[in-house]
């Protein structure tokens, strides 16, 4: 009987000496044989882990004839294209005597909410702001980019997880980029501050994922996506969302007013006696103070939901509390869910706006009551026309805009009934 001649090495532990790439960690990855990966221009490691789906990059050093082995990061989470970048970073690290600041970002959720909790804890920005940051990051960026590797992130990656997602959903351009300009940041905070040793998003900015002539302020007012004959879908779709939605997309619909105008509003800025919603300087867009004549029907409206808030418990003064601690009015992020849940993706509130102008124009309504309505700036306009005649000439314009709305959807100025459900 002949012997076999067994190779001993065959199926011991190896280690690799290359170039590392992510290519060659691929390569090598599948092959239980080897066990880590040298890189041959420096005394740098790669030692995969045991369900062969990752690694942790190991630098070596090599001081009074001992060695030690930092942890610099782990792979895929920190490709292998970035690597050498760290390894130049924690090199320098060593030599000044600083221990090395490894990362325990592994993922791109992870690197988000690590800011969006510093922001709350160093309070340097406003509650309204933190909250959007808080939103945006559960709502979108927590969720979009869940378990992406921290450093791998590139701009192909954002725009086909991110920019066109957000965009085929229906999300306004500046919504967009706010969600864009939150993860960058996240980024450039969590590299200034050596929570990451590389910031992958460098020299990415919003304009790059669209053509050379885009202009991010030209892109949010052109074109309007909300035809006319889509109104009484409209009014019927606010109908059916619970009165807080409701009130906020009917009171943009009935005004043509701004979003974050609308979703400030205190009580104390609705008068009843005189019929009117007064939007004060600091919540305008132009730092000029607003007002809106109040129809009959949205004054009834206005009342039983001012009725049923009371009866849920919340005896504030915001119109759109954000909790019932009266503290602040909903954030942005969430005005802009409910006017999404309206329209179903296909338009925005800036669209309601665009809307409303053309229609009032259809209606004979004269341009600069029109531009008034809008509260856009009136450096052009004439002074002395509007104290005269603007504030009765909006009444009137506002009421045959109201019927006008009446023939669209009968109901949509139906007062809010008390039984009304609470949105979960």
């Amino acid at each position: 009987m002949n012997n076999l001649k067994l190779n001993a090495n065959a199926y011991s532990s190896k280690t690799i000496s290359l170039k590392i790439s992510d290519t060659q960690i691929n390569k090598h990855l599948r092959d239980p044989r080897i066990h880590q990966l040298k890189d041959e221009r420096c005394s740098l490691y790669l030692k995969f882990n045991k369900k062969r789906m990752g690694g942790t990059w190991v630098l070596m050093e090599y001081k009074d004839g001992t060695q030690f082995g930092h942890r610099i990061g782990k792979w895929p989470a920190l490709p292998a294209k970035h690597i050498m970048e760290v390894v130049g970073h924690a090199k320098k690290q060593l030599s000044s005597g600083k221990p090395i600041d490894y990362s325990g970002f592994e993922t791109v959720d992870q690197v988000v909410n690590w800011h969006i909790e510093r922001e709350f804890k160093i309070k340097q920005s406003s509650r309204a702001r933190l909250n959007n940051l808080k939103s945006m990051g559960e709502l979108h960026l927590c969720s979009i980019f869940e378990g992406h590797p921290a450093l791998k992130l590139e701009h192909q990656t954002i725009d086909s997880k991110l920019i066109q997602p957000m965009f085929k959903q229906g999300y306004s351009v500046s919504y967009v980029r706010a969600n864009f300009n939150l993860l960058k940041t996240a980024y450039s905070t969590a590299k200034r501050l050596g929570q990451i040793n590389t910031n992958p998003l460098v020299g990415v900015g919003f304009k790059q994922f669209f053509g050379e002539t885009f202009s991010v302020s030209a892109a949010q007012v052109k074109g309007c996506r909300l035809n006319t004959d889509q109104m009484p879908g409209l009014l019927m779709n606010a109908q059916q969302q619970h009165p807080m939605a409701r009130m906020l997309v009917t009171m943009i619909a009935a005004h043509g007013s701004r979003i974050g105008e609308t979703r400030m509003a205190k009580w104390q800025h609705i008068d009843f006696t005189r019929r009117c919603w007064i939007i004060p300087k600091e919540n305008t867009k132009n730092g000029k103070a607003m007002e809106y004549p109040l129809t009959p029907g949205m004054v009834e409206l206005l009342r039983s939901y001012q009725l049923w808030l009371f009866e849920l418990g919340y005896k504030g003064n915001f119109l759109f509390p954000a909790s019932k601690k009266d503290q602040d009015p909903i954030y942005s992020a969430a005005a802009c869910e409910w006017v999404k849940a309206v329209s179903k993706g296909q338009w925005t509130s800036h669209d309601i706006r665009k809307r409303a102008r053309s229609i009032w124009l259809e209606l004979g309504i004269d341009y600069i009551i029109c531009e008034s309505l809008l509260n856009h700036s009136r450096d052009m306009l004439d002074q002395a026309y509007i104290h005269t005649h603007m504030s009765l000439q909006k009444k009137e314009a506002l009421e045959t805009y109201h019927n006008w709305l009446n023939s669209c959807w009968q109901d949509w100025l139906l007062p809010i009934s008390i039984s009304s459900r609470i949105a979960a």
